[in-house]
């Protein structure tokens, strides 16, 4: 059997009749970090979850090849497809819709980690992720999740979520991933999804990376965008306490 490094994750029955709704997940790859938010969501789309494999080294140009093949089997001419990503899979996303702009209703970027080539400091991360011995990674895991939630605003059984997630990508797997955000180059893909509509979304509150001045940048650049600024809200802000991207879209 021929193995992807890219496959769907279906977490709800299908449902045809309603527009595909695509989420390119962040660092963490599994695809199964949006739980919270399928409820609300599936009564309005078809949902598919992209997740890459956790030894995954592939480049930009293969992901986003698979992840072509992946949505052309589900789509149909006139239905609606959108786009969602987080974090990392904000970055991908739009990649690949750059490959199909015509064909997409809306993108949804939130907290987009296209701003990490500003933060030096962060960029380097994938260096220091290859030198750590394997019995440290888990420690960094587990370090790297206070910045990426407010513990009042996540319950305890859903920040062991994430950090599960976090953990069952390979240390070389999580570097290549930081390499993967040092490579990207948003002002080579914004042409290509200028004509897209666009839902930008940030926290205000979001201790890992700046998003809500690199969503503000979007918006100048993007004309059919919007951004929706989230007051009390970090990174990982779908695992949040009454956060609900169903409403906010």
């Amino acid at each position: 059997m021929q193995l992807y490094p890219i496959s769907f994750f279906q977490p709800r029955p299908a449902q045809p009749h309603l527009p595909l709704f695509v989420f390119f997940p962040g660092m963490d790859g599994t695809g199964k970090l949006l739980y919270k938010q399928l409820d609300t969501l599936a009564a309005r789309f078809d949902i598919r979850c992209l997740a890459i494999a956790s030894n995954d080294l592939t480049d930009w140009a293969g992901l986003v090849d698979r992840s072509l093949h992946l949505i052309a089997t589900e789509l149909t001419e006139d239905r609606e497809l959108y786009f969602c990503g987080e974090s990392f899979g904000a970055c991908f996303a739009m990649q690949t819709a750059g490959q199909i702009a015509s064909k997409i209703s809306e993108l949804i970027l939130i907290n987009p980690a296209s701003s990490l080539v500003r933060l030096p400091w962060l960029a380097s991360g994938s260096a220091l992720t290859r030198l750590l011995p394997d019995a440290l990674y888990p420690l960094s895991a587990r370090i790297l999740v206070n910045f990426l939630i407010d513990p009042d605003r996540v319950a305890a059984p859903d920040r062991q979520c994430l950090l599960n997630a976090m953990l069952s990508v390979q240390p070389q797997s999580a570097a290549w991933r930081l390499d993967l955000l040092r490579q990207f180059n948003v002002h080579s893909v914004l042409p290509n999804i200028v004509d897209i509509p666009v839902s930008l979304i940030a926290g205000e509150l979001d201790r890992l990376l700046p998003s809500v001045p690199e969503v503000q940048i979007l918006e100048q650049l993007l004309p059919k965008s919007k951004t929706k600024l989230l007051p009390n809200s970090g990174h990982a802000c779908l695992l949040e306490k009454d956060i609900y991207l169903a409403d906010l879209l």
